[in-house]
């Protein structure tokens, strides 16, 4: 005869609920700290998951609920066994405020047994073994949450083998002596010989860079040239637009598709560059063995926590509840309900806000919400809803493909790197740079072949370096010509005013470039074996130098409107030397709206 078990744990913690949140929430790492065994994803359907254990002589299999959460408050999930000792369990955490500091950490389970062994295993296991592996964890994480990197979860053991330990000492070597950075290399060898397994599957160079508190550009980059050295693996990860979680896991840029299904929210996208395919490490075996593909668990608050509730309100019941938001916009769905309400959260927005799920649908305004709003979920019809409410903006310490590919590192260190041919992924934002020499023709015929052929190599490295210190990279060079391309429009043109300041203190005969600047959306392609770039975009950008005189840049609408592109040329720009004027494009209808500028 089935029986209920009910356990109630309690601790006072040193750190704030929101500093223990992505800790504590973390279930994958939780399992794994209080002894659970690895689990199998079996299949989903209809949002339910169903899960195993990786034990050899025990069958344990279950269903799995979605998890409900409030960050950074509560979470909670229901598990029904199929097969083993229990009959089904639920899990509830909350994370209560204490005044003036520190949270109040209340850990509930109830849990029904099957059968004789579930009465044995239920107090023994979780009464006695769980009740002290749970304590342990959550102290260790108040620990992290109050140490100096509270963002990073360092073991106390080592983890580095002797020959793992030479192997990345010797590349260490080779790499300082290349010129990569070494206050990343000395990070990257603590990181690696402490931080635990979970923590070193899916290294992403800017989280570490934010919690190592050093530029993210030179840790991508020190990452790159140790990848290339054999200390790191690099992937290209393919996540879902909707959950954020990994659809497609890839060793090689030409296994990338165009389109992908995720397989929990059961939809298909397209691939886009600069959102969706983010670029991770991992140590090469060689430095420290890591199975990428164990997991704990199979859900989690923090597999998408983009996601700042997600609570299941029952039929002409309401829900009320607080949490916490950060600047910026939001998007509150419900199950049955088409489309969703947009938020905008900010310090002067409304602190107490009611939503209703309702025949009427979704209000069309712009609502203005609070930071530590106080909210009310009704459920108006007569079914259970699940109401969602997603942060829109991706995170910003994802190291992108569009991140990775666009920097000259990478296509020096990985030029075999590329697409299949044929493939075409999006890029939502690019700014292209298209340069040409002014008289370069005229150049030779004054000074002869070989001195001017050695000036034009000299402009060649102008550029390049001048390029690439601004985290771009050249695309291609055509006779005398040059593509490159950045992330933002005042790199290119803090690249191209120092190129043009460069060629002109070089002396006699000076040389003068025209350029153009545009920045727009674009597809990147394989072409001849290298990524290249294709659209309105690039043909827009490839045109603008036609308008220069030399010595001047030629810059679209996009760019002169870009904030920074704005403050940089008040500061450096000759008073009244941007002009305005338009500008015919072969392919356009109407002239557009370009601006030029001495440099």
């Amino acid at each position: 005869m089935s029986k209920e078990y009910y356990y109630k744990w309690e601790w006072d913690l040193q750190g704030s609920p929101e500093a223990l949140w992505h800790l504590v929430s973390d279930t994958n790492r939780f399992n794994r700290d209080t002894g659970l065994p690895p689990m199998q994803l079996l299949g989903i359907k209809n949002r339910v998951k169903s899960v195993k254990f990786k034990i050899p002589v025990i069958h344990i299999e279950w269903e799995e609920e979605p998890f409900e959460w409030t960050y950074p408050n509560h979470f909670g999930i229901l598990r029904r066994y199929k097969t083993g000792p229990l009959l089904e369990m639920r899990v509830d955490c909350r994370l209560e405020r204490r005044e003036p500091s520190g949270t109040h950490l209340v850990y509930q389970v109830w849990v029904t047994s099957r059968n004789f062994l579930g009465d044995i295993a239920i107090p023994l296991g979780i009464g006695i073994f769980s009740a002290k592996q749970f304590g342990d964890a959550f102290r260790m994480y108040d620990r992290i949450a109050s140490g100096p990197q509270p963002g990073l979860v360092i073991a106390t053991g080592r983890n580095l083998s002797p020959s793992g330990h030479t192997r990345f000492r010797s590349l260490s070597g080779q790499l300082r002596a290349e010129g990569a950075d070494e206050a990343t290399l000395d990070n990257l060898y603590d990181f690696l010989h402490r931080a635990d397994d979970i923590s070193i599957q899916r290294m992403r160079p800017y989280a570490l860079a934010d919690a190592w508190k050093l530029p993210r550009r030179t840790v991508l980059e020190t990452f790159l040239r140790a990848t290339r050295a054999g200390m790191l693996d690099m992937y290209w990860d393919l996540l879902c637009p909707e959950c954020r979680g990994v659809t497609e896991d890839h060793g090689k840029l030409g296994d990338l598709s165009g389109r992908s299904h995720c397989n929990t929210c059961q939809i298909d996208f397209s691939v886009n560059f600069d959102q969706n395919v983010e670029v991770i490490f991992r140590p090469n075996a060689s430095i420290r063995a890591v199975d990428a593909q164990i997991e704990f668990c199979v859900g989690s608050p923090q597999r998408q926590p983009h996601v700042v509730f997600s609570l299941l309100v029952p039929p002409r019941e309401q829900l009320p509840l607080s949490t916490m938001l950060t600047d910026g916009r939001y998007r509150l769905s419900a199950t049955s309900l088409d489309g969703s309400q947009v938020l905008t959260a900010a310090t002067n927005g409304s602190d107490r806000m009611d939503f209703h799920a309702d025949s009427l649908g979704w209000s069309r305004d712009f609502l203005s919400i609070g930071l530590t709003p106080n909210i009310r979920l009704f459920n108006d019809l007569d079914s259970t809803q699940t109401f969602k409410l997603e942060r829109l903006t991706w995170s910003d310490q994802a190291a992108t493909a569009a991140d990775v590919t666009i920097l000259q590192v990478f296509r020096d260190l990985f030029s075999s790197e590329v697409l299949r041919a044929g493939e075409e992924i999006s890029v939502g934002s690019m700014t292209l740079m298209f340069t040409d020499l002014r008289n370069s023709t005229k150049l030779y015929r004054d000074i002869g072949d070989a001195p001017a052929y050695g000036k034009v190599r000299e402009h060649f490295e102008v550029l390049e370096q001048a390029v690439a210190k601004e985290g771009g990279a050249v695309v291609k060079t055509m006779g005398d010509a040059v593509m490159a391309a950045f992330r933002t429009p005042v790199a290119g043109l803090r690249a191209i005013w120092n190129v043009q300041k460069e060629l002109t203190a070089r002396g006699v005969p000076p040389l003068s470039i025209k350029i153009g600047l545009h920045h727009g959306p674009c597809i990147v392609v394989n072409l001849n074996d290298r990524l290249d770039y294709f659209g309105s975009t690039v043909n827009i950008a490839a045109r603008l130098p036609n308008f220069s005189l030399g010595g001047e840049a030629i810059f679209s609408e996009s760019i002169r409107n870009d904030p920074e592109v704005t403050q940089y040329l008040e500061r450096n720009a000759m008073p009244n030397s941007i002009q305005r004027f338009q500008g015919e494009i072969r392919g356009f209808d109407r002239p557009i709206d370009l601006w030029r500028t001495k440099i």
